[in-house]
């Protein structure tokens, strides 16, 4: 055969070929997709947001060198129940104008209710909410700051303390 009559035998399978390969089948391979949501956990304030501040105050109790906060937190987690909570720094609190002045090391504790508030440190602590009624579970909780005064005379040391407290809580796959 001359080289133009292969060509056109050629452009002629061409088009034939083309239109059997697209008329083939590639295989029955099974495929399965299985589309999760992956837990989400969302911590706030039982009414929304979170706070700006944790005012501590030393009205309870009969040592008035210690002062204290209370708050309650909502913790909701979509597709799981159980959670861990670390104290990611000491929270340290520091005069705002006298650095030199600071309260003892803070008490941050976490828990469901008063009596079972446990000390959070670098190490995780687990919690879990309570059963799902859907796909979220929700847990109410108590954070609890605590810390005594800075040693001296109250007119010395009286002012505004400052300090970050930096928790983080993660989804115990």
């Amino acid at each position: 055969m001359k080289l133009w009559q292969q060509m056109i035998a050629a452009a002629l399978l061409l088009p034939g070929i083309a239109a059997n390969a697209a008329d083939s089948p590639l295989g029955g391979v099974p495929i399965t997709i299985n589309l999760t949501n992956l837990p989400q956990i969302t911590v706030e304030k039982p009414e929304g947001g979170w706070y700006d501040t944790l005012a501590l105050n030393n009205s309870s109790g009969r040592d008035v060198t210690l002062y204290q906060a209370q708050v309650p937190v909502k913790v909701s987690i979509r597709n799981e129940r159980d959670f861990s909570v670390t104290l990611v720094n000491p929270l340290i609190l520091t005069h705002s104008t006298n650095p030199s002045l600071t309260f003892s090391t803070a008490l941050v504790e976490f828990g469901s209710s008063t009596t079972t508030l446990q000390a959070l440190s670098a190490t995780p602590i687990d919690f879990s909410n309570s059963i799902p009624l859907g796909d979220t579970s929700v847990g109410n909780y108590l954070l609890s700051v605590s810390a005594h005064q800075p040693p001296g005379v109250r007119g010395d040391i009286t002012g505004d303390y400052v300090g970050e407290l930096m928790l983080l809580f993660e989804v115990n796959i």
